[in-house]
């Protein structure tokens, strides 16, 4: 079978027939989040995201948020859906070459909820500059369709299976040769060096002060700087080993542990790198000589140095969304603290902390909200207040009213006047 590589052309085709055929829209990224390609879908441009990219905030927001699904959906190998810090959803799928992550594609942003006022209280929380535009944020978030549960996974399904067709299996064997050339260049370098004397271990110790240094460098996200020393360290081990390959793929899956261990102390995702890892080390059971485990290694390197961005705050805003998406979902019915932090697989004192850091109130708080929100909408249409209180999920009326006064200031009764 030839070599060949996914053309350019062949993103660009992929995210306008899904954008167009589905009517939502469609990017492009390459594997470090660098957007390449977007088609808006059914409307001419997204109003809502260009007003939030008018900031600085609002930009880095969104750049490390692509980002983060793109990674999730590489650790998964599938589809990843997830809120954006902004509260609304996409989703991302990976495509792969030589078993890598070469380009992502999402879909999105969608609504799974109706536009309210608490929606955008909150996007206002997340960025405090978009405090004098909400009437702004409302038109241009009610742009959006509201799209239930199930239709995201579809969509999420469909990109995948487009993107499976891209994909293949061998990479071009010059770009390959390229990087390998580059590769091999230091080794031999560091391998001649240490024949000739010039470079001088204590007897003949592993290199400890360049492992810190490899280190130094990942929490640094310098990635130029990291390759060069680690193909110093390869080089040594190669030459300590005798040409012995089962030492030197030994001692190059421990240096994998060691770039996991920098990555998560640069605040790497602790998940994405473990996901990473075992993928890693199922593929170095087929890697058979020098040069392809040289690439694997600096490949490894590679992706826990992107990994290293700041993208944490990106993952609980994930999982605090999805909370306020179970909760919006089913706010009329008795829901538990340890029944959402279930549903976003925390433990429910570790939630709670995370849910009151990040909204600023608690999850009570924010289920009575919600609750009340629900229940100002019903007075509007009539309702006895006996109705909206069973309806909202309170379990009297008495109850309903004083969280009511509390949050509005006014009894139910004075508010609907």
């Amino acid at each position: 079978m030839a070599d060949k590589k996914i053309e350019k052309k062949d993103l660009i085709k992929l995210i306008e027939t899904y954008s167009i055929s589905t009517r939502v829209g469609c990017k492009a990224f390459d594997a470090g989040g660098k957007e390449l390609f977007s088609h808006p879908g059914e409307d001419e441009s997204c109003s809502f995201c260009q007003l939030v990219k008018e900031f600085d905030q609002g930009k880095e927001d969104c750049r490390q948020s692509y980002l983060y699904g793109g990674l999730q959906a590489e650790k998964l190998s599938d589809y990843y859906i997830y809120f954006c810090p902004y509260g609304l959803v996409n989703w991302a799928v990976p495509v792969l070459e030589d078993n890598k992550m070469k380009y992502f594609f999402t879909g999105g942003p969608v609504l799974m909820h109706k536009v309210d006022d608490s929606l955008i209280e909150d996007i206002i929380q997340q960025n405090p500059l978009l405090k004098h535009r909400f009437n702004d944020l409302k038109i241009s978030l009610n742009k959006h369709e509201v799209i239930d549960t199930i239709r995201v996974r579809y969509l999420a399904d469909l990109l995948l299976r487009l993107a499976k067709n891209l994909m293949v299996e061998n990479i071009v064997r010059l770009e390959r040769q390229q990087e390998m050339n580059v590769i091999n260049a230091r080794i031999a370098e560091t391998i001649h060096g240490l024949k000739k004397g010039e470079i001088n271990l204590e007897n003949g110790l592993y290199p400890f002060e360049k492992e810190n240094e490899l280190i130094l460098k990942v929490k640094l996200a310098d990635k130029q700087g990291a390759r060069e020393i680690l193909n110093e360290i390869l080089g040594f081990i190669y030459f300590q080993s005798g040409g012995k390959f089962a030492i030197v793929k030994s001692k190059a899956i421990e240096l994998m542990v060691v770039l996991a261990r920098a990555a998560i102390e640069a605040n790497a995702d602790l998940e994405i790198i473990f996901g990473l890892e075992y993928m890693y080390l199922e593929h170095i059971d087929g890697v058979s000589d020098i040069d392809e485990l040289s690439e694997w290694l600096t490949k490894v390197l590679d992706r826990f140095i992107e990994c290293a961005f700041s993208i944490q705050n990106v993952k609980n805003k994930d999982i605090i969304y999805k909370a306020m998406s179970y909760i919006r979902e089913n706010y009329d019915k008795n829901i538990s603290l340890d029944e959402v932090a279930s549903e976003v697989g925390l433990n429910p004192s570790y939630f709670s902390k995370l849910f009151k850091d990040e909204m600023k109130i608690s999850y009570t708080d924010y289920l009575n909200r919600v609750r009340i929100e629900a229940g100002k909408q019903l007075l509007k249409e009539g309702h006895s207040l006996v109705n909206v209180a069973q309806l909202v999920g309170f379990n009297d009326q008495s109850y309903f009213s004083k969280v009511f006064k509390k949050i509005e200031g006014v009894s139910p009764g004075k508010w609907r006047g």
